[in-house]
């Protein structure tokens, strides 16, 4: 039996005796029981055939029900990643990520963790991650700063582009962000998404009112619950202000509502935490007039700039779009 190479080589080197041969074999048992060198031959090592359900114009085609759907479009994932910061270094770690596949499989990613060192202070980095599905590992597009030079000093579209190369499947949706420290550590989560707010979300403060969040300044005083009942003061003890483009808008039973980024903890009627991106429709939380019932929520991607603030000694306080009327968290950093 001709496998599949035999026939292409001959084919190449000698076409006539390519074509007297597959006349000879059509025709050698008599009128329509003949063998045919397309399709009574056997798959090679290196050639093989395929079905042409899966072809258009003799090239494969990924819509076609013929190719194999773990390929065919692109899979989704979950899970998220998180940063540990100092002045001069990044540790992105991620525990649980897994990617979902169109044909109902799934792919679990192995743990880890990757440090990126020689940066600078207070600055802001791009991230790139993807899974490389040949190496089984995740990897990060490369080209940038730092060692291993993973830190892109902007968002690109070219680094965008080869986080998405065949054989790759991005692990964000364009790059994720993070910071290192002027002094200290810090960190974040969700694709450096941190526990953060909106600038523009305006708090209550003991000495201008109400203002944004990104107008405030270390030693400010914000409105909060008082563990005594009531209401009482929280002073801020650290703020940072960074650039975002992913957050999470929330709309409550109240007409307010409030920008945050995804891993932004909320505290839910019976006071557990949960985070914003785990947040379902009708949750009930604590707002400061009453429970507060979320009726909508929306994904919000564009360039703004986010604040991580931590109080003490409450780790709580009103915030919202219009008024300060709905309890979060704060986001404690490391020391």
């Amino acid at each position: 039996m001709l496998t599949v190479p035999q026939i292409e080589a001959l084919r190449k080197t000698n076409p006539q005796l390519y074509e007297a041969l597959k006349r000879l074999a059509g025709a050698s048992l008599g009128p329509n029981q003949g063998w045919s060198l397309d399709h009574q031959i056997t798959d090679g090592a290196n050639y093989a055939r395929v079905v042409s359900g899966a072809l258009t114009a003799g090239k494969i085609d990924p819509a076609k029900s013929g190719v194999l759907m773990r390929g065919s479009v692109p899979p989704t994932w979950s899970g998220a990643f998180t940063y540990v910061s100092t002045t001069s270094s990044i540790t992105w770690s991620w525990t649980g990520l897994s990617i979902f596949r169109a044909d109902g499989t799934t792919t679990a990613m192995p743990n880890g963790s990757v440090a990126v060192t020689g940066l600078t202070a207070g600055t802001t980095y791009y991230f790139y991650p993807y899974w490389d599905e040949t190496a089984s590992a995740i990897g990060w597009v490369a080209g940038g700063a730092g060692s291993p030079s993973n830190a892109q000093a902007a968002k690109t579209n070219s680094a965008a582009q080869h986080q998405a190369l065949q054989g790759r499947i991005p692990l964000s949706q364009g790059a994720v962000v993070a910071a290192t420290t002027t002094s200290g550590t810090g960190g974040g989560s969700g694709g450096g998404s941190g526990s953060c707010l909106r600038a523009e979300s305006v708090v209550l403060t003991k000495e201008r009112g109400t203002v944004p969040i990104g107008s405030c300044k270390v030693g400010e005083h914000l409105r909060c619950p008082s563990h005594a009942g009531g209401e009482t003061w929280t002073r801020i003890v650290r703020l940072e202000v960074r650039d975002a483009d992913t957050f999470i808008r929330l709309h409550f039973s109240n007409a307010e509502s409030l920008d945050v980024t995804p891993h932004h903890i909320f505290t839910l009627a019976d006071g557990s935490p949960m985070r914003a991106e785990r947040l379902c429709l009708s949750d009930i939380l604590v707002g400061r007039f009453g429970r507060l019932t979320l009726q909508r929520i929306e994904a919000i991607v564009e360039d703004a700039r986010k604040v991580t603030v931590s109080c003490e000694p409450t780790h709580e306080f009103f915030a919202g779009r219009h008024a300060a009327t709905v309890l979060t968290h704060n986001y404690t950093f490391s020391s």
